[in-house]
């Protein structure tokens, strides 16, 4: 069957018509990635070595680990002042949990209109919902679950909020 040039005509009129509708009617979903926060992750790594290496010495010299930990965990307030992070401790039998906030904002006023913020960095018990070797913990209404081993146990969860998104550690 040979085509006339009206049909030639209307195919090609078909075809342009059908790619001007589909042009018109794209959609373009367009995402932007960013880059995860390298110094966030590196706090992350920094604490876990070395909270791990203080846990180990107050085990070998039989000193209160959990005392070592929170010595530990107080001398870096001036890094986490601007992320929220939960510090988990203890054994099969106690088990501990710390979050630290920077909810307050001191200020500083000196001579002009230099004004210096100071964070507060706020500690406050969490608790521990405790089942058979596993540690629950709630943290902005999110539960996160730690198997407990023998021995001394520590981890933590550091929260970073930055724009829309959030980046959480666990460790």
């Amino acid at each position: 069957m040979v085509m006339g040039r009206k049909g030639q005509v209307f195919l090609m009129a078909a075809i342009i018509i059908a790619g001007l509708l589909f042009a018109l009617t794209k959609t373009v979903n367009k995402g932007v990635s960013r880059d995860k926060p390298e110094a966030f992750y590196d706090l992350a790594d920094e604490i876990n070595f070395e909270t791990k290496r203080v846990l180990d010495y107050g085990v070998i010299n039989g000193q209160p680990s959990a005392t070592l930990a929170g010595q530990l965990l107080g001398s870096y307030t001036e890094y986490i002042a601007n992320e929220d992070i939960v510090f988990i401790y203890g054994d099969m039998t106690n088990v501990y949990a710390v979050y630290y906030d920077t909810t307050q904002t001191l200020g500083i006023q000196l001579l002009g209109n230099t004004f210096i913020p100071i964070q507060i960095v706020t500690q406050t018990p969490v608790d521990v919902k405790r089942d058979s070797g596993t540690a629950t913990v709630r943290i902005r209404g999110n539960d996160y679950n730690f198997n407990l081993k023998p021995g001394q146990n520590f981890y933590f969860v550091i929260i970073k909020e930055e724009g829309n998104e959030q980046f959480v550690a666990i460790e």
